[in-house]
Order: structure tokens, then sequence, then C-alpha cells
């Protein structure tokens, strides 16, 4: 009894803070939990799998909105696109990071959209494959457990955070401090409740007083039901249909101006894709292989039949890699959408012409974010090469086990530092700045990993 009580108690952590506070217990009590992966020399996560890469692919978007902020903060000239300025007097001398594909390593606003459409394929992958299985008990079982784990498991590290944040505040690490530590708590608790797991906001930025990164976090979980409630409709369809009607469900909810909507049924759809290339892979590589010997007549003429669909199958994996290849390529141009003089870029101001209205008076971009996110996830899972040597790399996937924790503190964790070294050296400058932002980092990898 108390093994399961533990079991469930340290499932419903985040993966990779449970494994660290397990090492924080009891040996006796630590006993009855099991050993990641069965060996204890093994970190969690480390095995690579059928969509490592999207671990990878997160983690390095979770990297990129780490040098957004500090550009963003620090460099605001850099966010312009190369020679172009909001007026000549702001004119300075361009630098080649502004070109168009370099500047995506710091363009940190579509990678959020990146996390969604891989949050819709992570939270629906395991339900599709029940469902195509005919398994609706174990479909509709897998959605109920998502369902009631998902708000602990993305809600509890932010809020835990920000109370941290505010217990900062109290000894007067950072910024403002309330008078009372009840009025503290009372202010922590009402920015959990109307700017964390506030579900009813959709896709509105909340702002969340302690942690304004944090935004994300209720359009994840509103959007995460939304995702199961949508499994759930389309799970008794065939698979033709069933993609068809995600696709249709897309459009709409870009007609509608509603992108999150949009990014995480997208990465539904990725996610059905994904299975159904796996189940043709699967079948092909099932067929027996014919051998030409056996076959009356002239051998060579029996060679050269076979060799026919060899040859058409490898021509269609050369179109389909140039395929992906161009989208991609395509996507990370419009990733690299600047923060402002959107209708002065070149190529970009012509796709403004295209926004649909619901999103021009807002936000134009995230139409395109939208459309490039998914063109990117479902690239990179087309295209082995980045697969292999980018993000199934010892790096990517590291940074993909901390990315959700190293979204959480980045922010916050720059204060003190930035404090710290100006009550040292009391002067601003660019040195200075990127020694407390890689202060900042240091102590993020030390929080996250140990």
């Amino acid at each position: 009894m108390a093994r399961r009580l533990l079991l469930r108690l340290r499932y419903l952590l985040p993966f990779p803070l449970s494994f660290r506070l397990a090492a924080y217990l009891p040996r006796s009590i630590r006993s009855l939990l099991p050993r990641p992966h069965g060996a204890a020399s093994t970190p969690p996560g480390s095995r690579l799998h059928a969509t490592s890469y999207l671990d990878g692919l997160r983690g390095l978007a979770a990297l990129i909105v780490c040098i957004c902020h500090y550009t963003e903060e620090n460099h605001p000239h850099l966010t312009s696109w190369y020679g172009v300025f909001p007026s000549p007097a702001l004119a300075l001398e361009p630098s080649w990071i502004q070109l168009p594909f370099i500047r995506v390593v710091f363009s940190g606003r579509p990678m959020v959209h990146i996390f969604f459409v891989i949050s819709g394929f992570a939270l629906s992958v395991k339900a599709l494959t029940a469902v195509r299985a005919r398994d609706f008990e174990r479909c509709h079982a897998i959605l109920a457990s998502s369902a009631f784990r998902r708000p602990i498991r993305l809600a509890g590290p932010p809020a835990v955070s920000m109370l941290f944040i505010a217990m900062f505040l109290r000894a007067g690490w950072i910024w403002g401090v309330l008078p009372t530590l009840r009025q503290q708590l009372v202010d922590w608790v009402a920015a959990v409740y109307y700017h964390v797991i506030w579900p009813w906001s959709w896709d509105d930025h909340l702002s969340p007083p302690y942690n304004v990164n944090l935004w994300t976090i209720s359009i994840e979980l509103c959007h995460s039901m939304l995702l199961f409630l949508v499994v759930l409709a389309f799970s008794r369809m065939r698979t033709s249909f069933r993609i068809v009607s995600a696709v249709s469900f897309v459009v709409y909810c870009l007609h509608c101006g509603k992108w999150a909507a949009a990014e995480f049924v997208g990465g539904m759809l990725l996610a059905e894709t994904h299975l159904v290339s796996a189940a043709r892979q699967e079948y092909q590589e099932s067929l027996p292989l014919v051998n030409p010997s056996v076959y009356p007549g002239n051998p060579w003429d029996k060679e050269a039949e076979i060799s026919r669909p060899e040859e058409r199958k490898s021509t269609m994996s050369m179109m389909e890699t140039t395929l992906h290849a161009l989208i991609l390529t395509t996507a990370l141009y419009i990733a690299g959408w600047p923060n402002v003089d959107s209708s002065r870029t070149p190529g970009i101001r012509h796709l403004v012409k295209f926004v649909p209205d619901e999103f021009r008076a807002r936000d134009p971009q995230k139409f395109w974010f939208a459309l490039a996110a998914i063109g990117i996830v479902w690239s990179c899972g087309r295209l082995p090469f980045l697969q292999k040597k980018i993000l199934e790399s010892r790096f990517a996937q590291f940074a993909g086990r901390i990315s959700f924790a190293v979204y959480i503190v980045h922010g916050p964790s720059k204060r003190p530092t930035t404090q710290a070294y100006r009550s040292l050296y009391g002067i601003n400058t660019d040195t200075l700045f990127s020694l407390q932002y890689v202060s900042g980092c240091r102590s993020r990898g030390i929080c996250t990993t140990r």
C-alpha cells in the first residue's frame, strides 16, 4: 500500500523533478521507488526513441527563448531586420546576426508556437495509438489519466517557482515587496489562480506578475483539455476521415483567429501522420523478399523488373526530402519575423497581406508563426539527417530534458545576478550584461540538473 501511494505521488510530479527529489528521501523510503529505466547509472530519458527528435527540438527552442529575452532586454536594435530601422535617427550599423535564418538564433516568439505543436503531438500520440488498434477502452483510460494529471504537472512547478520568488521578495533580493507576509502570500495565490491556472482566457496573454514568462501556462492548460476533447470526439472515425476532420478543424481555428487551438490540433494531426507512416513502413518491411532465380525465362529481365520499384522508391524518397527541406527553409525564414516594421521587411511584407482579418488587428505574425511551427515540426520528423546530427545529439537531448525547468526559472534567476554584479561594479555595459546573463544561465543549469 505504501509503495503504491509513493508511486502515485511520484508520477504527479514533473518527470525530472521527481527523480531529483527522490535523492533527498531517506534510504528506507527511496528503496520503495523504482530506479529510472531499471539502472541507477542511466539518466531518465537518455535512451532514444522514435520521437526523441521532438525532445531535442523542444530543448533548442527553450534555449532560443532564453537568448531572445537577453537580446530584447539588452540589444533591442538587433530585433529589427537587417538594414531596416524604425526611423533614420535610430539607424545603426547593421549586424550580420540580423540576416535571415541567422536571426532565428534569437527569435524566441515563434519558438513558443513550436512548444504548442509539440505538446499537441506528445499529448495525443498515445491515445491515437490505442485508437488505431481499435482499443477504445485504453484510449479513454489514457485521456482520463492525462486530463487529471495535466493541471498538476503543468501548473505545479510554476506555482512553486512563484512562491520562491515571493520569498525572495520578502528577503529583499529582487524588486518590490508588499508590507506584510500575509499580503504577499495572498497576492501570490491570486497570481497563481488568475494568471497561471485560469483557463478561460484561451490564447490571451495574462502576464503573471511574479514571472511574466509564464503567460503560456494557462494557454497550455486550457488547450490541452480542448485537445483531449477533440481526440475523444474523433476517436471513432476512420483514419482518413479523422485526418480530414483535423485539417478542417485547424483551418477553422485559423480563420477564427484561434492560433493556439490550431497548433495543438495541428500537433495531433502530425502525430496521426507519424503513426500512419510508421505503420506503412512496418508493413513494407514485413513483405517477403522475391528471389528472381525462381522465375523461368531470362533472369536478367526479372532482376530489371524487380529493381524498378526500388528505383521509384529512391526517387520518391529524394522528392520527399526535397519537399520537406523547402518547407523547413520557408518556415525558418518566417521564424525570423522582426518585432517591428514587418510591413517594410523584404519578403515578410508580402506575407502580411494574406493574414486573416481576425489576426490583422492584434498579432498578424501569429498566423504565420502557427503555420511555420507546424511546418518545422512536420519537416523535422521527415528529415533523418537533421534528426541524427542535431536533434538527437547529446546536447539537444539534454536541453530537452531540462527545457521546462529552464523556461520557468530563466527570467527570475537573472535578476539576483544582475543586482549582485551591479553592487560589485556599478556600471552597466554590454560586457557586464553578458557576464550577468551567462552567470544567470549557469545558475539555471545548477538548479535544473542537480
